[in-house]
């Protein structure tokens, strides 16, 4: 879970329990201006809305003071801090490095978690020696906190390029290319770049960085104290990983997964993407998780089939394919259209208490394990005080289906293969999400002889 660790802070406040809620009468109160950057790692634009750890704990603070939550889109690091400084908004939900610079200009909250900068190099080269670097050699997103970090570097002064119009993610995939010598970037964004790039390594410079939340020097002090309050409950609850795994997507593929995913996607993806994309839109759903399953399903086969008589894309069964309206398995288009509609009826029919993403995880459990095993185990861990709305709740329990000494009203059931389904799903998804962000896979599969 290293690899999210920094920028996917203060999460952990989903565990903390009721917040307490202000009790002043109702008079209307200034909202709670709060600077958010949209980020691969903290701030997903799903079908079901937008979600992550960082809007999260805005939305959590603000019912905390008691206030509306009033959020201001800025995707430039320096510019965060220039607006926070300039007081015009009271605090940023975006964990930056807590930096002598910046220290002079905002405040912080207490550190949360702690992160580390890199150079990404090529794996075909040798590990860059940093007094050797060339002038102008390191490659650095002007608008992120890398170039106020390499600033305050003595070994970097002098050898930093800043590019005003790239970000990490678009500066990594130069140097897979050879475009770039090296990019300093935070590891965090290595991590998951490395999903996309397996051809990429790196190298630590200086020490680690503490993190946290910037605010406005003299801001409300009830809003600091609240906020503070909120991540040292976080710090002592344990339960990191928990709300890291209800926010995330997956891990990034490793070694031959990665490069058997990135060929089939060139060779296979390629070939039924419109249906896919089409599916999404008829079906409101995301075409990239709609992909995810057909890859854990049949690794894109059209013809692909189970020895238990499951068949196409998304392995449907004969029963689900009539009642999806499909009338051959083997049509690549019918598959995907009826695997979207089986799992949008699938997620329609939970509760309206499960909130998304966990919503989509336990529809995901339900599309391969079947509506009446997961409404098993969702009452099992009611029943046995956990909560039948968190799929990680769920995501433990599932194993228990397959016991003999635990009783179901629908029986046994291969819970394990479910828990796995879902965990693949998710690491697929995650692989398409960050290849999607970097704003190569979708221009290629719409256009794969380009």
């Amino acid at each position: 879970m290293r690899f999210l660790s920094a920028l996917l802070v203060l999460l952990l406040i989903g565990c903390e329990g009721p917040p307490a809620s202000d009790t002043t009468p109702s008079v209307a109160k200034e909202p709670l201006r709060v600077l958010i950057k949209p980020t691969n790692s903290t701030f997903w634009d799903r079908p079901w809305g937008l979600s992550g750890l960082d809007l999260e704990l805005a939305e959590r603070l603000a019912k905390r003071l008691g206030r509306p939550l009033e959020q201001i889109e800025l995707n430039d690091d320096r510019l965060i801090i220039e607006t926070l400084a300039a007081g015009q908004a009271d605090l940023a939900a975006v964990s930056l490095p807590i930096l002598q610079t910046w220290n002079q200009q905002v405040e912080f909250s207490d550190w949360i978690l702690e992160d580390q900068y890199v150079l990404a190099y090529s794996a075909d080269q040798e590990p860059p020696d940093l007094s050797q670097l060339d002038i102008s050699s390191v490659a650095v997103a002007a608008h992120e906190s890398a170039l106020a970090f390499a600033r305050e570097q003595q070994v970097l002064i002098g050898k930093l390029r800043p590019y005003p119009d790239q970000d990490a993610f678009s500066l990594m995939r130069g140097v897979a290319e050879g475009r770039v010598p090296v990019a300093l970037v935070q590891q965090a964004q290595f991590d998951l770049a490395r999903a996309a790039h397996l051809e990429l390594n790196a190298l630590p410079v200086g020490d680690s960085v503490l993190l946290g939340w910037p605010m406005g020097k003299g801001s409300d002090g009830k809003i600091r104290r609240a906020l503070n309050q909120i991540i040292a409950r976080a710090q002592r609850s344990g339960e990191l990983d928990d709300v890291i795994v209800r926010h995330l997507p997956g891990q990034p593929l490793q070694g031959f997964a990665a490069r058997s995913f990135d060929n089939h996607i060139q060779d296979r993806l390629s070939v039924h993407w419109q249906h896919f994309a089409d599916a999404g839109v008829d079906t409101d759903q995301d075409p990239l998780l709609l992909a995810a399953i057909g890859y854990q399903e049949s690794h894109w086969r059209r013809r692909a089939k189970s020895p238990t008589g499951v068949r196409g894309v998304m392995m449907l069964t004969l029963p689900t394919a009539k009642e999806m309206g499909v009338t051959n398995r083997l049509d690549a288009r019918q598959s995907i259209f009826g695997g979207a509609r089986y799992l949008r009826k699938t997620r329609d029919r939970l509760p309206d208490t499960i909130p998304e993403p966990d919503r989509t995880w336990m529809a995901l459990a339900a599309y391969n394990l079947g509506y009446g095993h997961l409404t098993d185990v969702r009452r099992h861990v009611e029943q046995t005080g956990g909560d039948p709305n968190q799929w990680q709740d769920i995501r433990a329990a599932l194993p228990l289906k397959a016991k003999r000494d635990v009783k179901f009203k629908n029986g046994r059931a291969r819970g394990n293969e479910a828990v796995a389904y879902v965990d693949n799903i998710r690491n697929y998804y995650n692989a398409l999400l960050i290849k999607d962000s970097q704003e190569s896979l979708l221009a290629e599969l719409r256009n794969p002889e380009g």
